[in-house]
């Protein structure tokens, strides 16, 4: 595939992923609730269901510990060249101590592209050497969707910061509103105001001068979208 190909698909993809935020925006404004998505091999909890599989980019927000390893040698020669071993040691301990404490400031780390479940309680990520950890809507803190810019930010009270990006998040942003802030709030949320107004607005028209709904794309959310409008 050509570049030109292949950015004129990526392009399609996000446009098509935008528009299953509207959707969801839409059938969520209608006082519906999510379908429920069946799930296997996935233990949940009693009363919680799920309502979308898909994948994003996962990363968290901390900073190093600090820690370094300080070299200190035991230097036998000529006076010069012990004074010459002792200067270089010194200047790795100084770029090290210096790296340390760039490291220590908090930026954004653990990247990776990871399976990632939306319940009516949590979102769980799969990471490869610890298995499913769970982010409880309950414990959310500081909630930041900003599906312009394909990321959603959350903060929590006992954990760093999670941050999720890609073409999934205009209806995560959508969903995760509706679960953290509650039926009656989660349209006055700032960061999905584009999709909220897309969604109230009227639908595009026809030929025919009918109302054509939006197409419920099947693609990285999985089978748990809303059905289409009719």
């Amino acid at each position: 595939m050509s570049r030109k190909k292949a950015e004129a698909a990526a392009a399609q993809r996000e446009r098509e992923e935008w528009q299953l935020g509207i959707d969801w925006a839409r059938w969520l404004l209608a006082g519906n609730s999510p379908q429920v998505l069946t799930m296997y091999g996935l233990v949940l909890e009693p009363g919680e269901v799920a309502y979308i599989q898909t994948s994003a980019h996962y990363a968290r927000l901390y900073g190093g510990d600090g820690r370094y390893t300080h070299n200190s040698g035991l230097f036998i020669g000529k006076p010069g060249l012990v004074l010459g071993m002792m200067a270089a040691t010194a200047a790795v301990n100084a770029g090290r101590k210096a790296a340390a404490k760039r490291d220590m400031q908090p930026t954004w780390r653990n990247l990776q592209e990871l399976p990632v479940v939306a319940t009516n309680y949590r979102l769980l990520c799969h990471l490869p050497r610890s298995g499913w950890m769970s982010f409880y809507y309950s414990a959310v803190q500081e909630f930041y969707p900003d599906p312009a810019n394909w990321m959603i930010t959350f903060g929590f009270q006992n954990a760093v910061p999670l941050r999720l990006s890609g073409l999934p998040i205009p209806t995560l942003s959508v969903l995760t509103a509706w679960c953290v802030l509650g039926d009656g709030r989660w349209q006055g949320e700032p960061g999905i105001a584009p999709l909220i107004r897309a969604a109230a607005g009227p639908q595009v028209q026809g030929g025919s001068g009918a109302e054509i709904p939006g197409e419920v794309v099947q693609g990285e959310i999985g089978p748990g979208e809303p059905p289409p409008t009719r």
